[in-house]
């Protein structure tokens, strides 16, 4: 059994990191409202919106850390925390993002985690993905879009090589927002287990990918265009089977036809069988620990195709024409909610359930779904 002994310190900021400036050497003047920016992009998912803590410690008022120890320990971080390179955040980013921490009171009482502690009846592998190592804190409880990734390299994708894109992370993405793990403070034993769960209990996902946009307006009518991609490596990637799109028409319009792959015409929602994704928020549970699922609104119609198998590095264009009045910010913004639908694969039906607290909206008991962009 994987027996890591976890500290709110793990991150490593949170020690007494010893150390100072070589003589001669002037610490970086840092600018605050910089560092509220980099602070937003890469620290406060696990340390806090206003460095309050949460996984992470709590930084607010620096901790007593000099801008030369915040520095190490940012570069060769003691716990679990990634290392971050100087093209990930520059020193003087670094200093930056110390003058916003030290601006800030500091608090009596570390925050709270972003996602709240996965359970001991939940599967090992999630309670060290989200309780040790933190993954879930920027990646969700359930890892949908990591386990998606790894979808798109299916036939590559085994523990070798999920565990160089942990180990080696910066040196295939040096500009990336995740940094690079250490193996000693994330044993390759904890890794295996993250993986098990993650990709043979619940498996991977299908890297599915839509996108509406809109054409030039004909008279009362506005052509429309869905871009469907199975984003997979070809003949690598996962495929995909049973597929329906179905985009969400705006209340002011009405659809004048459509072409593409299995052109189904316009359809109640209600009768589709289907619901729209929901995204997954954090918070987004009760007290006693069961997600709060906002009620679905299925009115109105969607325009519908059903496409039997969608290969992998594929790509499909379907044509919509609506009419109505000329589409305004607000026509735009009722596409939300549009989805692509998929039967196979979803969820492992015999792999270890997920604990419910941690269910990803995402993922209908059925198959899988994705948001379609709507247009811009």
């Amino acid at each position: 059994m994987v027996r890591i002994l976890v500290r709110c310190a793990a991150f490593g900021i949170a020690l007494a990191v010893t150390g100072a400036l070589a003589p001669g050497t002037r610490a970086q003047t840092g600018d605050p409202e910089a560092g509220a920016r980099a602070w937003d992009a890469m620290c406060d998912n696990c340390h806090g919106p206003d460095a309050e803590g949460g996984f992470g410690p709590d930084l607010a008022g620096g901790r007593g850390l000099t801008p030369e120890q915040f520095r190490r320990a940012i570069r060769r971080p003691w716990g679990v925390m990634p290392t971050l390179n100087v093209e990930q955040l520059s020193d003087q980013g670094i200093a930056d993002v110390y003058a916003f921490v030290a601006a800030k009171p500091a608090v009596p009482e570390p925050g709270e985690w972003r996602w709240r502690r996965a359970p001991e009846t939940a599967p090992l592998g999630q309670r060290l993905y989200m309780n040790t190592a933190g993954c879930g804190q920027c990646h969700e409880p359930e890892n949908a879009y990591g386990r998606m990734w790894l979808g798109e390299h299916a036939k590559e994708a085994d523990f070798d090589y999920f565990a160089r894109q942990i180990y080696e992370h910066t040196d295939k993405y040096p500009r990336g927002r995740m940094g690079t793990y250490r193996r000693e403070r994330l044993p390759e034993s904890v890794l295996r287990e993250i993986y098990q769960w993650m990709v043979i209990d619940i498996g991977m996902r299908a890297s599915i990918g839509a996108v509406i946009e809109m054409g030039e307006r004909r008279g009362e009518e506005t052509p429309f265009t869905v871009t469907l991609t199975n984003r997979g490596v070809t003949n690598v990637g996962l495929d995909v089977d049973g597929v329906t799109v179905f985009v969400k028409v705006p209340p002011s319009m009405t659809v004048a036809g459509g072409t593409g792959a299995g052109y189904q015409g316009a359809q109640p929602l209600a009768t589709l069988g289907l619901e729209p994704r929901l995204p997954l928020a954090p918070h987004s549970h009760d007290d006693s620990g069961r997600v709060e699922r906002p009620r679905q609104d299925l009115s109105g119609d969607v325009v519908v195709w059903r496409i039997p198998h969608l290969a992998a590095g594929e790509a499909l264009t379907l044509s919509f024409t609506l009419s109505g009045p000329p589409p305004t910010e607000q026509t735009l913004q009722d596409f939300s909610g549009s989805t692509v639908h998929w039967e196979s694969p979803g969820r492992n039906a015999n792999g270890s359930p997920p604990v419910m607290v941690y269910r990803d909206l995402r993922l209908p008991d059925q198959g899988d779904h994705e948001l379609i962009r709507p247009p811009r």
